[in-house]
């Protein structure tokens, strides 16, 4: 009889059931001394009892398995040698089909696996091997594999040998060192860390021991198996022991396309001398080296992605991140910066250069000695708490003077300054933050929001007929418009916004009103979003003539600098559904109480910032508020417009919206004074295809959200966020993805809305009665955020790769704003 394969030689003799002989049971593998043969991949059980005697740097715990032809006729034996086999100790009771882990398909995740069962509770024990037979194919041959749970797990995951999707050269590893489970990679059921490591990489660049050891670990694996595309599950205990749960080969690998793997190493060779030198001291700019990061200030992940078509890229350059961004904070006393880049291009990877990003935070007064070491001091808390980059102006940098900046200037860099530099900060600031909040016209607030206006009133004359080249000159002039008249002072708005939100955060912190009440203020700002749900509901009434408020909002796109997103007034879908769920018309007033407004006029005077009093405060904070979210309507109608002009342009010329995005704004504005000698239409096109198959390849080139050195270029750590909890409110129910040109006209009532970015293109949605909102990428003051406060909206902005996509795989969720609560509604 032979019915139960065992691989585990310490039990030989012992713990062999007295009523089987020995050898019939019980396989041991390879006598030491022979000759081990070319390794062959089996089925789970027999793929790990292969690997077991020749694998150095994990232990796999010991192996038995047997088919269903053999638990069936068998059954009672096969308990009782199990018992005799592992006594007390919990079970791992697995899986392993004929069908699985197999070389065209892994089958992984199909079949059941039951954990933690008692070995000495036959009932317990005969129940869950029943319940894995069940859930297997019906071949008599499927086998179920039994293993001693592993005790004090510290650390479990999974490593791909390449890139599973792309077939790109990186090591790619997830793993949880935080719940002491072996399943949650595996799951889904958790947040893990995840990280790609070249296979490139030096030994040099791996910082953590335990990486050194996962990837030792996926080496010797593939020299063993003689096969370099391998899915690997792994667990580690606490004493460091690494143990390997599970391999089998990369079923995807078939359909990869072939990669220059030669020119994926020259690229990060470039990339690593790149950053290096971007790092290095720069004329002009205060701190000694710089940080990379998608999140910070400007955010180019939550506006164009992480990912951005040259077109979208190149916009962005031109309207924010080339010299506006700068420009707009010289305005209101901060550092002068002459036309510093703020978003640079790592093989089409958006990142913000954060030591200019520091330095322009600094106060114009300030002396560089000083200046020097705050940058310093921020850059290294950001690389302290990496997690914090999409909270630079709350939990990094004090951009102004708030009611609590005395206490967390000291708990967060408490030996930074001298006493007395310290003072000449906390004047420098006290100063810029008076001058900003001063009110009156002559102030940045008001100019800013005057400028604005010009850009609201500006009318043109349509153009006639088809002369391409017009419609070009249209662009760019329009374009310039946006910048000096739109993108420059929403900057300056946008900042005072910032600073309206610090004191506000602060008075609360400091017990002045709680933090319900500012969600009140908040919810009796009335923005442009307000105001177009209202005015969406009166067209389906049919009380608004859909060309009227399509004339108003008609410009509005899910993707503000993307010519292939369609704008409101393209799409066909906007008012199919019937009369809309929406929040209440009317916006709730707001008041302060008298010890509101005797606490806040009591911190205004302790701070030094008796420009203003309370009442005049919370107005300025609705003037800015408000002010950003109509600046911002105003100029991405203008740059709509421009990019609908451009679209013109291409199409006289053969170029669709989608070969048009895979151009450079500059290298198309070029042929207005640099004509183009040759066929116009091919010209572009080569151009085009070549920028295409470059992104297409870039999706083979992984790089860490945060780039603190040239490690980052070969270990690229995707970091986890916290997410920005909006309100106090919470729901609870259904997901639904949507993306750029998910049709207007789904069904979103009452379920929980997750979308990629906070971006205005998205405020039909508000119209559609959701029951909260979940976004991957936003700060805490973006756009959707202010919209979710006025709407009274839950929502977590902002919450990072990792927990969007447990939450969109998950299906439903639970959100609760008060209680900082964002998971999963099921079972772990």
């Amino acid at each position: 009889m032979q019915h139960l394969r065992c691989y585990c030689p310490q039990r030989l003799a012992i713990n062999a059931p007295s009523k089987i002989p020995v050898g019939e049971f019980l396989h041991t593998g390879s006598n030491a001394n022979s000759v081990v043969p070319p390794f062959a991949f089996g089925t789970k059980a027999e793929s790990l009892q292969r690997l077991q005697p020749v694998v150095t740097a994990a232990e796999i715990p010991e192996i038995c398995f047997f088919s269903l032809s053999e638990w069936t006729a068998s059954r009672k034996e096969i308990l009782n040698t199990l018992r005799h086999l592992f006594g007390n100790q919990a079970l791992a009771i697995r899986s392993s089909a004929q069908a699985e882990d197999g070389a065209k398909n892994s089958m992984a995740g199909a079949f059941l696996s039951r954990i933690h069962v008692s070995c000495h509770i036959s009932r317990e024990l005969e129940d869950a091997i029943d319940q894995v037979a069940q859930s297997l194919t019906g071949d008599p041959h499927d086998q179920v594999l039994v293993q001693p749970m592993v005790g004090d797990v510290a650390v479990s995951g999974v490593i791909m040998t390449f890139d599973m999707v792309h077939g790109a050269p990186y090591y790619c590893i997830d793993f949880d060192d935080e719940t002491g489970r072996t399943d949650v990679v595996t799951s889904g059921n958790g947040v893990h860390k995840s990280l790609y490591v070249s296979r490139y990489a030096d030994n040099s660049m791996i910082r953590s021991p335990r990486i050194a050891a996962f990837l030792r670990l996926a080496r010797e694996l593939e020299e063993v198996c003689q096969c370099d595309a391998l899915d690997i599950e792994f667990g580690m205990n606490k004493s460091g022991q690494l143990f390997l749960f599970q391999v089998r080969r990369i079923t995807l690998a078939t359909n990869w396309l072939p990669i220059n793997e030669r020119h994926t190493q020259r690229q990060l060779s470039h990339a690593e001398d790149f950053v290096r030198d971007q790092s290095k001291r720069r004329d002009g700019i205060l701190g000694e080296r710089t940080i990379l990061a998608i999140m910070p200030d400007w955010n180019p992940a939550e506006i164009i992605g992480t990912m951005p078509r040259p077109l979208a890229a190149s916009l962005y350059q031109r309207l924010i991140t080339r010299s506006v961004w700068c420009r707009a904070r010289a305005a209101m006393g901060y550092r002068p910066l002459a036309d510093t880049d703020l978003m640079l291009l790592v093989n089409n990877h958006p990142y913000i250069d954060v030591r200019n990003s520091f330095n322009s935070f600094v106060p114009a007064r300030l002396p560089d000695t000083i200046g020097e070491k705050l940058v310093n001091a921020w850059l290294a808390r950001l690389e302290a708490r990496p997690e914090l980059h999409d909270k630079i102006e709350f939990e990094i940098v004090p951009t102004c003077l708030d009611f609590c900046f005395a206490d967390d200037f000291n708990t967060r860099y408490p030996d930074v300054l001298d006493a007395e530099e310290l003072a000449t900060f906390t004047a420098a600031l006290t100063d810029l933050t008076r001058t900003n909040l001063a009110p009156g016209p002559a102030g940045t607030l008001d100019r800013a929001l005057e400028a604005a206006a010009g850009l609201d009133e500006l009318k043109l004359e349509e153009i006639t007929g088809s002369p391409a080249h017009a419609f070009l000159a249209r662009a760019e002039f329009l374009l310039a418009q946006c910048e000096e008249s739109g993108t420059l002072p929403f900057a300056i708005v946008a900042r005072h916004a910032f600073i309206a939100e610090a004191l506000l955060r602060s008075a609360v912190r400091r017990g002045a009103l709680s933090d319900c009440r500012l969600t009140a203020f908040k919810r009796s700002i009335r923005t442009v979003a307000g105001n177009m749900v209202g005015e969406y509901t009166r067209v389906c009434q049919n009380q608004l003539a859909r060309a009227e408020f399509l004339g108003k909002y008609g410009h509005l796109r899910p993707g503000t600098y993307e010519i292939t997103s369609l704008r409101y007034d393209e799409r066909g879908d906007l008012f199919l559904n019937d009369l809309p769920s929406r929040p209440s018309a009317a916006t709730p007033q707001f008041s302060l109480t008298a010890g509101e407004r005797t606490a806040v006029d009591r911190l205004l005077a302790e701070a030094g910032l008796d420009v203003l009093n309370a009442e005049q405060l919370f107005e300025y904070a609705r003037k800015a508020i408000a002010g950003r979210e109509h600046v911002k309507f105003v100029f991405t109608r203008t740059l709509s417009d421009a990019l609908s002009m451009i679209g013109r342009w291409g199409e006289l010329h053969g170029l669709s919206r989608d070969d048009l995005s895979y151009l450079e704004w500059p290298a198309i504005a070029r042929s207005l004074s640099h004509p183009v000698m040759d066929d116009m239409n091919s010209y572009y096109l080569d151009m085009a295809e070549t920028a295409r198959q470059n992104l297409a390849a870039t999706h083979a080139f992984r790089l860490a959200h945060i780039i603190f050195d040239v490690r980052d270029i070969y270990v690229a750590t995707l970091n986890r966020s916290e997410p920005n909890f909006v309100g106090t409110g919470s729901a609870s129910g259904t997901v639904v993805k949507l993306e750029a040109n998910t049709p207007t006209s789904i069904n979103i009532r009452n379920m929980i809305v997750c979308i990629e970015n906070a971006d205005p293109g998205f405020d039909w949605i508000f119209t559609k009665g959701p029951s909260a909102l979940v976004t991957r990428f936003g700060g805490a003051n973006s756009h959707m955020a202010v919209r979710c406060a006025e709407f009274g909206l839950p929502a977590a902005i902002g919450c990072g790769d990792q927990i969007y996509q447990r939450l969109v795989v998950a299906g439903s969720i639970e959100l609760n704003c008060a209680e900082k609560i964002l998971r999963p509604l099921y079972a772990e």
